[in-house]
């Protein structure tokens, strides 16, 4: 029984529909697949960009600090603050680097340091002197928190930039275990 011209050509076409309907799903699903690594590289990029702001926003003040040896009086709305304090701790929580979450933390922790530092320097300087307390002995811990924070600051900003920094290999977006 030999194959007549009709069924070849509707074989022929079958075999063409099923291959490209094939090659249009794999299309699809790689596609799919690499704009989802942009999205959370977009997103994990827009947490670096606000952690990075942060980090230059509050070396200003504490250059400030350190130089009039006051609070800053021109601090933004404290409630305003602590919203985009949460939403970036959210954002890096979601799409941060086990590293870059890690120095965030330690990040925090000499900010604690140097806000305590700071707080106990302004109470123990509204007190009264006392006879062999000397002031700047007290003044020297909160130099040395923002010293602590400053060093905390340039490392969290040098992981960022590491990972943000693109592959001289040609490639321009992190592999899939890198977004992880």
């Amino acid at each position: 029984m030999s194959l007549q011209p009709v069924e070849a050509t509707l074989i022929a076409a079958s075999v063409g529909a099923v291959a490209s309907t094939s090659a249009v799903i794999v299309t699809h699903l790689l596609t799919r697949k690499r704009d989802r690594a942009h999205r959370i590289w977009d997103r994990r990029a827009d947490a670096y960009v606000e952690v990075v702001r942060s980090a230059r926003t509050m070396a200003s003040g504490r250059r400030e600090v350190l130089r009039t040896r006051e609070l800053p009086t021109d601090s933004l709305n404290p409630g305003s603050d602590i919203r985009t304090l949460l939403l970036t701790e959210a954002r890096l929580d979601l799409f941060g680097s086990e590293e870059v979450k890690r120095l965030h933390q330690e990040r925090l922790e000499c900010f604690k340091k140097y806000v305590n530092a700071l707080r106990a320097w302004r109470d123990i300087k509204s007190l009264p002197p006392e006879e062999g307390h000397n002031l700047e002995d007290d003044w020297k811990l909160v130099e040395w928190a923002v010293k602590e924070w400053d060093r905390a600051d340039d490392a969290l900003v040098k992981a960022v930039r590491d990972e943000a920094r693109f592959r001289k290999s040609g490639r321009r977006w992190p592999r899939r275990r890198e977004l992880a």
